[in-house]
This record gives C-alpha cells, structure tokens and sequence, in this order.
C-alpha cells in the first residue's frame, strides 16, 4: 500500500520543476491574486506547507509561493479528504510560471489526459480550469503499482484568467500594448491521488474514484479561488 510519506514525497517537486532553458522575461507589478491561501476553504482546513528543497533551488528567488495541505477534519480516515494546493506567484524573473505538461513528466508522471472544466462559483461567476489526469510506477513499492493523480490548474493575470499558456503569453503582450496592463502572472494548482484501492490506515484518507477525485478537487476550487484571486471575490462580482 502507498504510505503518506510516499505520496508526500510524490508531490515535493510537482510545481517545481523549471525548464531551465527558457528566457528570462520580466515579471509586471499588477497581480491579479492576493498573496495567500486561506486557513478554511468550504469544508476544508489548509495546514501549511513548508517549500520542498527543489521547490527552493529551483524557483526565482522573487518567487512567492504559497501552499497548503487542505483536509476535511474531525473525520475517520475512511472518510476524510486530502488535497495539496500551491499558489505561485511570478517576482521579475517570469520562469516559476510554466506549463506542467512540460514539467511534470519530469517528475516522473504520465498525462494520460488533459481537459478544461468548467468550475461554478457561489457568485454566479465561471472558471474554467485545466484538469491533467497523471500516472506513474511506484518505484517503492514491491509490485511497482501504478498511482494515479489529478492535477488542476489555471492561471491569473490582472484581470483576467486563462489555462492556456500560449493565451497567457498573448495576454502578456496584447495588454502591455494596448491597455498598458503589465501582468504579474499567478499559477494555482490542487492536486489530489485517486486513493481507490488504497488502504485508508495507510493512506490517511478515504478511497475515492477517479470521478470522486475530480469533483473533490472542483469542489476544492469552487470555495478556494474566490478567498485569493480578486475577480472572483464577492464584491468584484
């Protein structure tokens, strides 16, 4: 069975891993996020993260990132959810926002599928989202099992939203052009295992599908993005 140190060890550089061979680019002053995750999301309750070494040697120095581990609390671990959220934000070196489907492979993951989703807000507002369905081997373990993850993401400039990184780096241009916007890219991701098979003893939460997984981590989104990205407050609405 797949431990929590296993997965927590999974998941240290999943956000991390920079290709080292783009350009440097600089970042702009207008962040469309606040500089936080929320301590309660919903259901949820975030314990934060402390940044992995990699995450560390690998982001910018004027990097913020920010992350939490969210749970539903006062629950059994059979019937308790956990999800993992990270919100980097660009300083002037613009290379800590990335595109995963280029990185995450090099963490040893599989995309099996990617897809946009749309997540409804309590304001009535949409966001859409990319949903990147992961695999990979479990080197330790004796059987070499296959785990399996969904990682969702988007990003946040000003104003504006995308999960597409070719549109983010039109916006860059288009907006610094015409509307004298200098973005200063935010990345949010969630990311969750699909815990089906798994021992709750071990795993330290219940066994989810690959469609519960999703919708736990839509349902993540849906109560987390408004506490930190600006459009999507209430009184921006």
């Amino acid at each position: 069975m797949i431990r929590r140190s296993t997965i927590i060890l999974l998941l240290s550089g999943a956000t991390a891993w920079l290709c080292r061979s783009s350009p440097v680019a600089r970042g702009g002053e207008d962040a469309g996020v606040l500089a936080e995750l929320p301590l309660v999301a919903g259901g949820y309750v975030g314990e934060t993260e402390e940044q992995s070494d990699m995450e560390k040697k690998l982001l910018p120095a004027d990097t913020t990132q920010i992350k939490r581990t969210y749970r539903t609390p006062g629950r059994r671990a059979e019937d308790r959810d956990v999800a993992h959220a990270s919100l980097v934000i660009a300083g002037q070196d613009t290379r800590a926002i990335h595109r995963p489907e280029v990185c995450l492979p090099g963490q040893g993951w599989t995309i099996t599928a990617s897809r946009v989703l749309p997540v409804e807000l309590p304001t009535g507002q949409q966001l859409y989202v990319r949903d990147l369905s992961l695999e990979r081997l479990d080197q330790r373990s004796a059987d070499r099992r296959v785990i399996k993850a969904h990682y969702i993401y988007w990003f946040v400039g000003k104003d504006v939203t995308t999960t597409s990184d070719a549109k983010r780096q039109w916006l860059s241009f288009s907006d610094s052009v015409f509307r004298q916007v200098n973005h200063r890219w935010a990345y949010p991701s969630v990311m969750a295992f699909v815990t089906q098979g798994m021992d709750p003893r071990q795993s330290g939460q219940r066994e989810r599908t690959d469609a519960q997984t999703v919708g736990m981590l839509l349902d993540l989104v849906r109560t987390l993005a408004p506490k930190f990205q600006k459009n999507l407050m209430p009184s921006s609405s």
